[in-house]
């Protein structure tokens, strides 16, 4: 009886791989698939996949993972190839149109975000960033209204905490870590333009009196919380369904619940409002938190919402302005900080002068965040899961040019970082900052610093302005920026989502 179980058992499973090689072919056959290039490893962890596991601490000490990546991308002079992950093949790419092929809206239904929702579900739940199907498109279809042009106009409203920037940076302007300064700046900004009160993080480093209530303690162990955990959520997702329960260790478990009970704040005093408060403090239907609660109490709901917009609000733009101000200062910079300073000068001869339409005009400013977001980008990868058996249309055989069949449930990695230091789309010398080669937009699309299709980023208007103004601001302040300190170049940077500099951004300004 065993021995017949065995066998019809063995003859389905072979049967299911039959049929699913045959349906695969016919795949391959109908796009005329080429092979993708294996990486050529360099190791024996390389060659079995474990590289991930064995050396990931010692690459986040190193701070130059995807500067890695890049490099293998240069010692393999190929635009895609295929690496072993522990048990599964990703595929690596930096071609830009297999990009626009995984977030375009006739193949959006093709590809999905894989094991995020999982790697990301204790700390984020079920938000816009942790989720897929109708729950994303739910939470999409909220979070919109939040982040049009009208609402985003509102540039008033960051006055108050950019003079706060300005004081705390006149304060020690001798050696300043800007990147600290600008996490403080996007925190209370988020948190105000979103949430109705602003958790002044900024006053707080000034040792001035705040009206909010939230714990002080609570405030300074949520940044380090949520880079402890970005790191660990990133690991997550690369070790997947199967082994992410490795990290659940309990310094994970703690930093979530010091994010969740910072989260709690808000949301506890949105529950206890009624209809008529809500109204009342939504400003004009403008706050994010004050509307939801008008349509649910639910605080699971709203923790998951307001954790995942903290989440892309906090450290995207810090991001961006970090590794800005960082490149500004350094001595072969020079050049562009004056050039950026007289431009910022000529065309805002006042804050009053600092508005939506302004901003847009003012052309080298644009080039500069634009630059710094090609150079150094504040989301360094982007990655889609197969849903089904299906293909990227480049990357195949030895021109790099044909199609290739991608088997459902594989992962596709696309490393912006390293696309955006091809010299065929971006330019000569694409390793030197150089803000002017977007005086030319960059050829075959391969621009694209907030992603593409249904999933683009819904706040890239408001992190470009949030970003441009505080620069504004700076450049009206300041006359010169000096780096301080003798730190290794490239900066180390974080291997998270979303980038940072390890050693931060310390400055002299005057």
């Amino acid at each position: 009886m065993l021995q017949t179980l065995v066998f019809v058992l063995g003859a389905a499973f072979f049967i299911f791989k039959l049929v699913q090689y045959s349906r695969q072919q016919q795949i391959r056959n109908k796009y005329n698939c080429k092979p993708c290039t294996a990486l050529k490893t360099s190791n024996w962890k390389e060659y079995f996949g474990l590289d991930v596991l064995v050396d990931w601490k010692k690459d986040l000490a190193r701070g130059l993972k995807h500067h890695v990546t890049y490099g293998k991308f240069q010692r393999m002079q190929v635009s895609t190839f295929k690496h072993r992950v522990i048990f599964r093949w990703d595929i690596m790419t930096t071609d830009p149109e297999n990009l626009r092929h995984m977030k375009s809206s006739a193949n959006f239904k093709f590809w999905n975000t894989g094991d995020r929702p999982q790697a990301f579900e204790p700390l984020m739940g079920d938000g816009i960033f942790s989720s897929e199907g109708a729950s994303w498109k739910h939470s999409r279809v909220m979070l919109r209204p939040f982040f049009n042009k009208e609402n985003i106009k509102h540039i008033t409203m960051m006055e108050p905490f950019a003079k706060d920037v300005i004081r705390l940076c006149q304060r020690s302007r001798e050696n300043i870590d800007l990147q600290q300064v600008f996490h403080y700046f996007t925190m209370d900004y988020t948190t105000k333009f979103l949430m109705g009160e602003s958790c002044d993080s900024l006053k707080d480093a000034l040792d001035e009196v705040t009206p909010n209530s939230i714990n002080k303690d609570l405030k300074s162990g949520f940044a380090s919380a949520f880079d402890k955990c970005a790191e660990i959520l990133t690991l997550r997702v690369l070790l997947g369904k199967k082994l992410m329960w490795l990290t659940n260790s309990k310094k994970f478990q703690e930093a979530v619940e010091i994010q969740h009970s910072f989260v709690r704040y808000y949301v506890q005093k949105a529950i206890a409002m009624d209809k008529d408060e809500l109204d009342k403090n939504s400003d004009n239907g403008t706050c994010f938190l004050y509307e939801i609660a008008k349509h649910t109490k639910d605080p699971k709901v709203l923790q998951d919402e307001i954790m995942n917009i903290i989440l892309a609000g906090r450290n995207t733009t810090a991001s961006l302005l970090s590794m800005l101000f960082f490149e500004l200062s350094r001595e072969e910079n020079k050049h562009v900080w004056h050039k950026l300073n007289r431009e910022v000068r000529a065309a805002f001869p006042s804050i009053e002068s600092i508005t939506f339409e302004s901003i847009n005009r003012c052309e080298y400013l644009k080039w500069c965040l634009y630059e710094m977001l090609r150079f150094n980008p504040a989301v360094p990868v982007f990655s889609r899961t197969a849903a089904t058996d299906t293909i990227l249309p480049r990357g195949g055989g030895k021109d790099q040019k044909s199609p290739i069949f991608v088997a459902k449930g594989q992962v596709v990695i696309y490393a912006v970082l390293a696309a955006h230091r091809n010299a065929e789309n971006f330019g000569e010398d694409p390793d030197t900052f150089s803000p002017e080669r977007f005086a030319e937009p960059p050829k075959n699309g391969a621009f694209m610093p907030f992603g593409f299709g249904p999933r683009l980023c819904l706040g890239q208007q408001l992190a470009m302005t949030e970003a441009s103004y505080l620069t504004i601001i700076m450049c009206l302040t300041f006359s010169e920026i000096e780096k301080v300190g003798n730190l290794p170049y490239p900066p180390r940077t974080s291997s998270s989502g979303t980038q940072r500099l390890m050693d931060g951004c310390r400055v002299r300004l005057k």
